[in-house]
């Protein structure tokens, strides 16, 4: 908790309408999604294909649903992380509950819809209008990104098309108090290929790669956020490096809600460095690692993160 000056965070916007224009245009862009992921870890995405009306609806429809009595959302308590839907809350001592969440696997659709919440009555169908777009969309990003590595578009498309997407909604309740911040989801990278997150206001802060502060991220109208994950960490070997980033909790009268779309692949499936990104001059940083790794660390209860335990310690390094 703390009332400290806040940064905002120059959040780099890409239009991905130009990725369809011409070789040079493309290129252009392509060379910003680099830099974005080189020096930030974290951009926006305009003009990416999702209608806005899918956007608001699924604000919308979450909101109803964390209104509703809590032993209709209690339905969806557990402790198991492999649960395909699961609720939750995070107590905040005097400050009671800083927030409460509700986690989905989203793919395959059709294997996991049943298993939504039917309230609200529009609920299933709504946000598997949003997933679906948000997963579409994850898949085309990456493709750029992997050529941003200079690795071909279609790198791993096959692997990140079968993978696992789940979709965790939090919902913020305001504080009383002026300038009153509380820490909601501690300072955490992303156990993804990439995070999209659609936020309804601002909370969501990164830290900053060249000084090292906490900037608040600024809600652009239309926009999208992308946020490079660990396994793409561990893909590029390091060249684009996990965002570290934390919610925030504020005074104020607007409740926020954010839904973020991770973007992994299949819950065994074995991810390492693209070899051709490995070389003398950058040997091998990372060992491979799966989804089920990394829920076996966080049900370890390890304070570590986890990109932290699969780095490779070499002489290189050391030196």
């Amino acid at each position: 908790m703390g009332s400290s000056t806040d940064y905002n965070m120059l959040v780099p916007i890409i239009d991905l309408s130009l990725l369809q224009k011409d070789h040079q245009t493309r290129s252009l862009v392509i060379n910003q999604i680099r830099e974005s992921c080189r020096t930030a870890g974290i951009f926006a995405v305009i003009n990416h294909g999702i209608p806005e009306t899918i956007a608001e609806e699924a604000l919308t429809v979450n909101k109803n649903f964390f209104n509703l009595p809590l032993k209709i959302k209690e339905e969806f308590f557990s402790p198991d992380m492999y649960k395909p839907v699961k609720y939750g809350t995070n107590q905040g001592g005097a400050h009671g509950i800083l927030w409460e969440y509700l986690k989905l696997y989203s793919h395959p659709f059709e294997k996991l819809v049943d298993l939504w919440p039917k309230s609200p009555p529009d609920y299933r169908e709504i946000m598997g209008n949003c997933t679906m777009e948000m997963r579409k969309l994850s898949i085309q990003i990456c493709g750029a990104m992997m050529e941003s590595l200079d690795l071909e578009a279609t790198y791993l498309k096959a692997e990140i098309e079968k993978g696992v997407q789940m979709v965790a909604i939090n919902s913020y309740s305001p504080i009383s108090g002026s300038n009153m911040k509380i820490i909601g989801a501690s300072q955490h990278s992303d156990f993804s290929v990439i995070t999209l997150l659609l936020q309804s206001s601002l909370g969501l802060q990164v830290m900053d790669k060249n000084d090292k502060k906490w900037k608040s991220v600024p809600v652009i109208k239309g926009a999208l956020l992308v946020l490079v994950g660990d396994l793409w960490e561990v893909l590029s070997n390091g060249e684009y490096k996990a965002v570290l980033h934390r919610a925030i909790r504020t005074s104020g009268n607007e409740t926020r809600l954010s839904i973020a779309s991770f973007q992994s692949l299949e819950m065994d499936e074995i991810l390492e460095p693209a070899m051709k990104l490995v070389n003398e001059d950058h040997p091998e940083q990372y060992r491979g690692c799966c989804l089920r790794d990394y829920l076996k660390h966080r049900a370890s209860g390890e304070s570590k993160p986890f990109v932290e335990t699969v780095k490779i310690i070499n002489s290189a390094t050391i030196q």
